[in-house]
């Protein structure tokens, strides 16, 4: 990610990314998280983590939430949301606006893998 804003005064930044498939009436379903950034540049973090959401379907959008994690709770930094048509069936990298951050983006890869078009 880039741009990221400081949020913890007291313990420093601990950046994580959420990803979740977004079903069709904008419930959120299953979820994973990247691990926190503790060390060097926590506003412009790297997680370079491969992460799998193995009950996504065709025409399901991918939600990406940034936390900043503290003592007692996390705080949301922004989201992005990858329609998929971005990325089925061809996949997709680049970056993506991080909504609630104006210069703020987060870099992606999204592979689809496993059985599809009825196989």
């Amino acid at each position: 990610a880039e741009g990221l804003k400081h949020m913890n005064n007291f313990t420093g930044d601990h950046p994580y990314v959420t990803c979740g498939i977004m079903q069709a009436g904008g419930k959120v379903e299953v979820k994973v998280d990247t691990k926190p950034v503790t060390e060097g540049d926590t506003l412009n973090p790297i997680w370079d983590e491969t992460l799998e959401l193995e009950s996504w379907q065709p025409g399901e959008t991918l939600e990406f939430i940034v936390y900043d994690k503290g003592l007692l709770g996390s705080k949301t930094e922004g989201k992005s949301i990858l329609p998929s048509e971005f990325f089925y069936p061809h996949g997709f990298q680049g970056m993506i606006a991080i909504i609630g951050l104006p210069d703020a983006k987060l870099a992606v890869e999204v592979q689809v893998v496993g059985a599809q078009d009825g196989e």
